[in-house]
């Protein structure tokens, strides 16, 4: 009788190994894919039309400044349409947009009436306003815009402008504004106006491209300084979700900052939202932009309150409001204080 043979302890081994990695391989398979990070869903409303002037929120977003900051962000084009310029303040406190952008007199007013706007932020630090004209006509200073023809974006634009005139003593219907209705500069090169109330760093650089430079009067050198561009948000989404707040201004903020560093790759953002725009001209047009943005002895986003008292005193003077408003619900610098390395 033959013995029967018995399997070895390496055998046993073998057997046992194999067992446990078939348990590893099927505990793996079984393993589901980690949750992904839930994103917020806001809408900025921009202030113009796409171009070099919103860089830094296209920047944002195709950095992952947003994403990083858990925002899936719609931007919307700001300009005209239908029914007129699209105002900021009025899409932010009707709920159609989250955040917006819009000048502080335009914010002082819509508080003014009512609209729980709050501003967060500031871009440009100092005003690029102005009033552009072609040399024939011989506008120099606002005196000369008497019985001129004048286009004027209605809300803010219109304010400031009512308030320069008031302030060199000019009657408004010696000079009354002609709503502008489009972005284009058509009209000032035919003749069918005077002078167009616009910006030194766009317009003024369109026109002199096309052969025509224009004569530049300043909002600014006549004490007209007011915030041109706040980034705006609702009393609501301050109260019910400032982490919301911080974290879309800090992605805002970065993605200005990646402009400052980079205006030629920020241009590259620009012609990906704006296929038509002229690639050195915006880039011109950004490079005089971006020196708005952090003057010496500032930081990115800075708001003042004497810049905003300026502009309260101002409308009260021209008459836009008829009684003071709080400051300090129109405006707070507490999200940009979180972020001390702005």
């Amino acid at each position: 009788m033959h013995a029967v043979s018995r399997p070895t302890h390496r055998v046993r081994r073998i057997g046992s190994f194999t067992t446990i990695l078939l348990i590893l391989l099927a505990a793996c398979s079984t393993q589901t894919e980690p949750t992904p990070v839930p994103m917020d869903a806001v809408t900025l409303q921009l202030n113009w039309v796409n171009d070099f002037s919103s860089a830094g929120f296209f920047a944002a977003e195709k950095n992952g400044r947003f994403a990083d900051q858990r925002l899936q962000v719609t931007l919307r084009e700001g300009g005209f349409d239908a029914n007129g310029y699209i105002d900021g303040t009025e899409q932010v406190s009707s709920g159609a947009a989250d955040f917006g952008v819009a000048s502080a007199d335009s914010i002082l007013h819509a508080r003014a009436q009512g609209k729980p706007i709050v501003g967060i932020a500031v871009l440009a630090q100092d005003s690029p306003l102005a009033i552009l004209s072609l040399p024939a006509t011989n506008i120099r200073t606002p005196r000369d815009l008497i019985g001129k023809r004048v286009l004027v974006s209605e809300g803010g634009a219109t304010q400031l402008y009512t308030t320069l005139l008031a302030s060199q003593s000019i009657d408004i219907a010696q000079a009354p504004p002609i709503p502008r209705t489009d972005s284009g500069i058509n009209q000032l090169i035919a003749g069918e106006i005077d002078a167009l109330v616009a910006w030194n760093v766009n317009e003024a650089i369109e026109l002199s491209e096309l052969g025509y430079p224009p004569s530049v009067m300043r909002f600014s050198d006549y004490g007209i300084n007011s915030y041109e561009l706040v980034v705006i948000t609702s009393e609501r989404l301050v109260t019910e979700n400032p982490d919301r707040v911080t974290r879309f201004l800090k992605a805002v903020l970065q993605g200005w900052k990646d402009v400052i560093l980079s205006p030629a790759q920020a241009i590259g953002y620009v012609k990906d939202y704006a296929p038509d725009v002229e690639r050195d001209g915006q880039l011109q047009r950004l490079s005089v932009f971006v020196e708005l943005l952090q003057p010496a002895q500032t930081k990115l986003g800075d708001m003042l309150p004497e810049r905003w008292a300026f502009t309260q005193t101002m409308l009260q003077t021209q008459g836009v409001l008829t009684t003071p408003i709080d400051l300090n619900r129109a405006y707070t610098t507490t999200f940009l204080e979180q972020l001390p390395d702005r």
